[in-house]
């Protein structure tokens, strides 16, 4: 198989409320051609972390989502700013979005979400986290924070429960082990 010749120059752009819709154009191997509009600025990351507390609970973030339609659990995380790099994202919205820090913190890898988005997304491990006061969410933010087992915390990836489920496989094994120690 060969990739697929892209025909635009990236510009054909929309913005779409909070996301931006890049509009790109193909043709594929066996002549025909494809339109496909696909999530995220090309070349952009996203960033979020699995917090963990000394006793091994896993500080989640809960908020309603709009795809969905219901509260899901969540990671700290969100987009990484220019300038930025995607380890220092990840601190960020930790800070933001549960109010937590850690020093022990550690890259446990990247995936894309789907095969519709340009976002690369970086997964973090943070030990030993410990609270620094509120947290201080974005304007368009409604977040709670729960504490929860690493168990529950699989299990909330398993059945549908959780975004950004492909950082807990990229740290499942790192999980299970420490849920051993708990």
């Amino acid at each position: 198989m060969q990739a697929w010749k892209r025909l635009d120059d990236g510009s054909n752009k929309t913005r779409a409320g909070l996301r931006t819709i890049t509009h790109k154009q193909f043709a594929m191997n066996n002549g025909k051609t494809i339109e496909a509009d696909i999530i995220g600025n090309e070349g952009s990351s996203a960033a979020a972390v699995i917090v963990l507390t000394p006793e091994n609970k896993v500080v989640i973030a809960k908020q309603f989502r709009c795809g969905p339609e219901k509260i899901m659990y969540e990671m700290p995380g969100g987009a990484v700013d220019a300038g930025e790099t995607p380890e220092a994202a990840a601190m960020r919205e930790l800070r933001e979005e549960v109010g937590y820090e850690s020093k022990d913190v550690e890259y446990i890898g990247a995936a894309y979400v789907n095969a519709w988005d340009n976002i690369v997304h970086h997964y973090y491990l943070a030990r030993d986290a410990y609270s620094i006061g509120a947290p201080t969410p974005e304007e368009l933010e409604e977040i709670e924070i729960e504490m929860i087992s690493i168990s529950e915390f699989i299990d909330n990836a398993l059945h549908a429960r959780m975004t950004d489920a492909q950082g807990v496989l990229l740290a499942y094994d790192t999980l299970r082990e420490l849920e051993k120690k708990a």
